[in-house]
């Protein structure tokens, strides 16, 4: 305890208290965060690498119709898609900011006020993981935003407004510690006040180098001036009484948090440690169970102790107490703080009432938003359509042999009765996995390319609307421009409603770069950047929906006017939610808007 190494003050995060109790968070380098990544990341693949050994042995050992096995792939996919992407959420938002690497290396994720990590922080820091990454996973982009970042912070923790600390919670005072404060008793007290106890301190650290006639004098004289506090003479040499009794005192200063306290501080150690033991053990509970685990007398008294030691630590401070000892206070007040201003959790009824109104509510309010993300999605579209029309060859640079080739022999799929795409029922469910997964994924990206102060989320929308466009301009060049909007109806409208949602998620984020207002550009950057990820989490059940209408619907073998009448239903559908929604609530009790499910 003694050794503990003092945090660097220039990487130390101070934050105050609503109890007007400055806590100190000493930022996390470089090298620990990179260690917990490689953990967490081999943790990744080992579940990856597990899941494929389970289907594996599952297919070998189960006699499976082929429906069942397509079903119980198109499960794996997706769980693999969801471990991907949301290991580090639900670590870090639903285990106050520790994933199992950030634990063994001894780091946590917190907001920069002070206050633990939510679930919203969670994906935005994690989703701009993306661009951190880059070029090509190299995290050169991440490495070199923490190496220039003065709080080490990645574009990721910037757009959050996070930080990674150090949670050394193994050097503070343990409950044995504390159990031998709070039952010494009182005569077991320091008897020397500091000043004759460094004279004290000095000599017996320094005897072994002084010269015989010198070294007598000063035992003479020690002897003389502390032979009140000396232990009794059992035969023992005058210099071995004075080290006995600087061990003695050593000791007792020591279990009150370092040889050097003073005796206020080694008072309030002593007084106040059975409090401090029965506040640690409230915290161990709540911080395992949550603050439900404690009955109602037991929260009354955690919140009361809470008050107590934050007041305490206060007093440490004033009487000088030693590092480790203001290091165990400072711990143990961050964790209730943490606890007690923890953001609620949402419940599943608190999810349906988003959906119902905040989401479509927010939808509303950045409409500006939403239509320069579809300006950027359709008017390439509609560029490069008019241009691939008149130029044909154009085609052969923006497609790939595929789609071309699917393009040339359309109308002959056509004449036969054939569709866009021929997919055998058995494999329905893959495919539709297969067309969440991949959708959802573009969104992050587009959402993630915001940080780059929406140029990524720009271009991501340009290249998709190019895409588009090329491809509808090159089934109409072959005659065949029924048969892709036959399959695209059932499932297109929502899509690109989804996709243009997420592209204004992106530009939302990007403008607290650009355009931050009268806000400092890392505020309004963490502000618009939590709207920006409540509006893509509506967008991903979006998806989820467009996934299995593609999956399912599209490539059905069903009359076109059915595929039609699915499309305009679903099309109305869409819009009286976006438009309507939530407009019939009353102000008083609407919901959040900003605040996506479980944040």
């Amino acid at each position: 305890m003694d050794t503990l190494r003092r945090p660097d003050p220039v990487r130390t995060l101070r934050v105050e208290t609503p109890e007007q109790v400055d806590l100190g968070f000493e930022i996390a380098d470089l090298g620990s965060r990179f260690t917990a990544l490689v953990l967490d990341g081999l943790l990744i693949f080992v579940s990856l690498l597990a899941v494929l050994l389970l289907l594996m042995w599952f297919g070998y050992h189960t006699d499976l119709s082929a429906l069942a096995g397509s079903w119980v792939l198109a499960a794996v996919l997706l769980l693999s898609f969801v471990l991907v992407w949301g290991y580090f959420v639900y670590w870090e938002g639903y285990h106050n900011g520790r994933t199992p690497g950030k634990r063994w290396a001894g780091l946590r994720v917190i907001h920069d006020g002070g206050h633990p990590l939510t679930v919203r922080g969670a994906a935005i820091r994690n989703l701009v993981r993306l661009i951190d990454a880059q070029p090509a996973f190299t995290w050169m982009v991440g490495g070199a935003a923490m190496m220039l970042h003065p709080r080490t912070q990645r574009l990721g923790d910037m757009a959050a407004g996070t930080l990674v600390i150090r949670d050394r919670g193994a050097s503070e005072l343990t409950g044995a510690e504390l159990e031998r404060l709070a039952h010494a008793p009182a005569a077991d007290r320091p008897r020397l006040d500091d000043e004759a106890f460094e004279a004290l301190d000095r000599f017996a650290a320094g005897r072994t180098q002084l010269a015989k006639e010198p070294r007598a004098r000063l035992v003479a004289r020690l002897s003389e001036a502390l032979a009140p506090h000396l232990p009794p003479s059992i035969g023992e040499a005058p210099e071995e009484r004075l080290v006995a009794l600087w061990e003695r005192e050593s000791g007792l200063r020591a279990m009150a948090g370092g040889a050097s306290a003073s005796p206020l501080a080694v008072g309030l150690a002593r007084g106040q440690a059975k409090d401090w033991l029965e506040y640690r053990r409230l915290v161990d509970r709540a911080s395992r169970r949550g603050l439900d685990a404690l009955s109602p007398a037991e929260l009354e008294r955690f919140a009361a102790l809470y008050r107590a030691t934050a007041a305490d630590l206060a007093r440490a401070r004033t009487y000088g107490a030693p590092w480790p000892l203001v290091f165990s206070l400072e711990r143990w007040v961050g964790a209730g703080h943490n606890l007690l201003y923890r953001p609620t959790s949402r419940s599943w009824r608190g999810l349906v009432e988003w959906l119902r109104h905040g989401f479509p509510s927010l939808v509303r309010a950045r409409r500006r938003y939403i239509a320069l993300a579809a300006a950027l999605l359709f008017l390439p579209a509609v560029g490069v359509f008019g241009a691939v029309r008149d130029d044909p060859a154009l085609a052969r640079d923006l497609l790939p042999h595929e789609m071309l080739e699917r393009a040339r022999t359309a109308p002959d799929r056509a004449r036969e009765g054939g569709q866009y795409v021929e997919i055998p029922e058995v494999f329905m469910p893959i495919m539709s996995s297969g067309v969440i997964a991949n959708n959802v994924q573009v969104t992050f990206f587009a959402f993630a390319g915001g940080i780059l102060a929406g140029l990524g989320t720009a271009l991501i929308l340009v290249i998709n609307g190019i895409s588009l466009g090329a491809v509808a301009a090159a089934f109409h060049n072959e005659g065949a421009g029924a048969l892709l909007w036959e399959f695209v109806a059932a499932h297109g409208v929502i899509e690109l409603t989804a996709i243009c949602i997420a592209g204004a998620a992106g530009l939302l984020l990007g403008s607290g770069l650009v355009l931050p207002g009268r806000r400092g550009r890392m505020d309004a950057l963490a502000e618009r950047a939590r709207e920006a990820v409540s509006l893509l989490a509506g967008t991903t059940l979006l998806l989820v929906l467009a996934g299995l209408l593609e999956g399912f619907v599209s490539p059905a073998r069903i009359q076109t006017a059915a595929k039609l009448v699915i499309a305009g239903a679903v099309a109305a559908g869409v819009l009286a939610y976006l438009v309507a929604g939530g407009r019939s609530v009353d102000p008083e009790s609407a919901p959040d808007v900003t605040a996506a499910p479980g944040t």
